[in-house]
């Protein structure tokens, strides 16, 4: 959270009466433990982007993509971003809004890491866009029900 600007826009998910200590962000208190946490975290986003990680990680991941959310994996990193603990395998598949050179780039240690990057922000814009058209055809579908 150090390099997140002002901290303002960061917010730390904290199991109760246990802050972040992070000195950045808001904490926001979900579940009486960590493992709470961790199924709560999961329930929230629409796209979750994971760097290396373990069980936990794989948990979060496997609980958000189970219920339809985009969870873009940094497979570069290791870990359950790259298939280990569980990690839903069809997270590692290529979405269709992702390009194959994105994709690489997400796959690759070799990669220079300011490109991951940018693949990863290009991948979520387009997932981004992807949702949005979702929704406004689940409202024309409401709207059409509703008439």
């Amino acid at each position: 959270a150090e390099h997140c600007g002002d901290g303002s826009r960061v917010w730390n998910l904290v199991p109760v009466n246990k802050p972040s200590g992070y000195g950045k962000g808001t904490d926001i208190e979900g579940g009486a433990d960590l493992e709470e946490r961790k199924i709560i975290l999961g329930l929230l986003g629409d796209i979750y982007i994971t760097v290396e990680g373990g069980p936990s990680v794989s948990l979060e991941a496997q609980t958000a993509h189970g219920r339809g959310a985009y969870v873009v994996p940094l497979m570069r990193t290791g870990g359950a971003s790259n298939g280990l603990f569980n990690f839903p395998k069809s997270a590692l598949q290529k979405p269709s809004f992702a390009t194959e050179d994105q994709w690489s780039l997400l796959q690759s240690k070799d990669a220079p890491v300011n490109e991951s990057a940018a693949a990863v922000v290009a991948i979520c814009k387009a997932c981004a866009g992807d949702l949005g058209e979702l929704a406004e055809e689940e409202s024309k579908a409401r709207e059409e029900e509703e008439a």
